[in-house]
């Protein structure tokens, strides 16, 4: 069948993608929100503005195959449009697409941002809370927003998160005279934005996350352990966590733009990964029992940090395997037994040793002393 769906692109000011042909405007049904078809002129009897909920819409216009139909969408419409919704259901020599300019684009434009260093996430129909999977210190995102009350309902959700020191800026109406912008930290910003903005958000946040902050039973890697195993490991990419015990080194990963699968066999560390991951709305996988039952059906990494069972042969030929060229793997031993199985691994593998000792100020009497910690090995191997 031939192309009888056109779908194009168009500003709010309803100008049209370049080379749209005038023909299509003149097809039996016209699809798209009501204010673009009101800007585009379309006779009111062509003229089927696009119901709630959206996949009514969807059945619609999938009613009419074979006839001739115009679709108008903002924007580009094969960019989180309605053009890649409808490539899911049609062949895609049935369809005909014009793209505009799309709202990211002119958000980037707007704030001067190469739009290929920023993150884009349409948040028009997934759930506000959903900037947390992209949001990492010193990231730029550009977010598709679904109404007025969008922005500040996001910026809550990041100050809770503890990213209240990240810029926002509500990019209003753009593509239309009436285009403005209001920019304020996301611990400050309130109130309500005109229905059609895009939100530009600078991540910022102040601190890792402390061992203080976290639930665990003294199975934890302590925060300056974890921020040099962290810099070790080099973010961002998708991170094996094996032994992950409270979660930190993972939660602080993802924190610095990575992703993560969490490996933990002993049930009550697991609970408590749980409630962790909960409490810093942290994204990321838990996979609970013996790591390498799960080795099979867990995402390739690109990191692999083994905190725990460091002296299991098995289990660290398994990890290898898994680990691609180019990998990194760092592993953290105190006891003799991992310190003997992390010398032989280096021996055998290469890569780097690095004793790390810490002290830290504790009160002997009325005065204070430098009392040691417990000694790590860290093994760092480049595969």
């Amino acid at each position: 069948m031939s192309a009888w769906l056109t779908i194009i692109g168009a500003l709010p000011n309803g100008a049209l993608a370049p080379n749209a042909p005038q023909a299509a405007l003149d097809a039996g049904a016209v699809f798209g929100a009501a204010r673009l078809l009101a800007a585009a002129g379309i006779p009111e009897a062509a003229r089927r503005p696009w119901p709630r909920p959206f996949a009514d819409g969807i059945a619609a216009v999938l009613a009419r195959r074979g006839e001739a139909t115009t679709i108008l969408a903002s924007g580009d419409p094969l960019h989180h449009g309605v053009g890649a919704t409808l490539l899911r259901h049609l062949p895609a020599e049935e369809i005909a697409v014009f793209p505009a300019p799309s709202a990211f684009s002119l958000a980037a434009a707007a704030m001067r941002w190469p739009l290929e260093t920023v993150t884009c996430l349409s948040l028009h129909a997934a759930p506000p809370a959903d900037i947390l999977t992209a949001a990492a210190p010193g990231r730029r995102l550009l977010c598709l927003t679904r109404d007025g009350a969008a922005p500040a309902a996001i910026a809550a959700i990041l100050t809770e998160a503890g990213f209240g020191d990240s810029t926002l800026t509500v990019l209003a109406d753009l593509g239309t005279a009436e285009a403005a912008r209001q920019t304020a930290r996301a611990s400050d910003l309130t109130g309500e934005a005109a229905p059609l903005n895009v939100l530009a958000v600078e991540c910022a946040r102040r601190d890792p996350v402390r061992v203080a902050d976290l639930a665990h039973d003294g199975c934890v890697t302590r925060d300056e352990i974890r921020l040099l195993s962290i810099a070790a490991l080099a973010p961002p990419g998708h991170l094996w966590d094996i032994g992950a015990g409270s979660g930190a080194v993972a939660i602080d990963w993802c924190r610095a733009g990575g992703s993560a699968t969490l490996f933990e066999r002993v049930p009550a560390r697991a609970v408590a990964i749980r409630q962790n991951l909960a409490a810093t709305h942290t994204r990321a996988t838990l996979l609970e029992g013996p790591a390498i039952d799960h080795l099979g059906t867990a995402p390739d990494p690109a990191r692999i940090f083994l905190g725990g069972a460091v002296g299991d042969d098995a289990l660290f030929e398994a990890l290898w395997a898994r680990l691609p060229a180019g990998g990194i793997l760092v592993s953290n031993a105190v006891t003799l037994g991992g310190e003997a199985a992390t010398i032989a691994r280096q021996a055998r593998l290469g890569g780097t040793l690095t004793r790390i000792a810490l002290s830290h100020a504790e009160p002997v009497g009325r005065l204070l002393a430098m009392r040691p910690a417990m000694p790590v090995l860290q093994w760092r191997v480049v595969k």
